[in-house]
């Protein structure tokens, strides 16, 4: 990719992408939900479940939520290291690449979303950095050594 054409990418369109995904990971995260609904089933039966839930018993726990944590961020890390777009990142025609606009590492996509968490649970106060950043970074942008660029639009044929 020539450097000389690399655009950052506006901040709204990664908010997009993101708001994008997010009916992706959901639906992901509604799977592993009901998976866990049914081998708690299977482990306690459907009567007891519903009598343990009432009595406050919860349906998640530990290892549940660290395997939410994991598939959301297997999603990100698979994409961004194959060929640096998820699904709304090429819907919205951005892309992830390292500061030599190369694909990322396994090392900087999970470093990337790492930062991402607080950067976004602050109120969003990380990314919305890339308005202030002279290159429009954003932390997790500045933490992995990478950015996020606009693809141009492709020509028809």
């Amino acid at each position: 990719m020539d450097a000389i054409n690399v655009t950052p990418a506006p901040l709204w369109r990664r908010v997009a992408s993101m708001l994008y995904d997010s009916f992706l990971i959901l639906a992901l995260l509604f799977v592993v939900g009901f998976i866990n609904l049914f081998i708690q089933i299977q482990i306690y039966g459907d009567e007891q479940l519903r009598q343990m839930t009432a009595e406050g018993y919860s349906l998640g726990g530990p290892f549940y939520y660290t395997t939410l944590l994991v598939l959301i961020y297997g999603f990100y890390g698979f994409f961004w290291t194959r060929n640096g777009q998820t699904l709304g990142m090429l819907a919205w025609r951005i892309k992830v690449v390292s500061e030599h606009n190369q694909l990322i590492s396994p090392g900087q996509s999970l470093l990337r979303f790492i930062v991402a968490i607080p950067s976004l649970l602050l109120g969003g106060v990380g990314l919305a950095w890339a308005i202030l950043d002279k290159d429009k970074r954003s932390w997790q942008d500045m933490a992995s050594r990478s950015k996020v660029i606009l693809l141009p639009i492709k020509a028809k044929q």
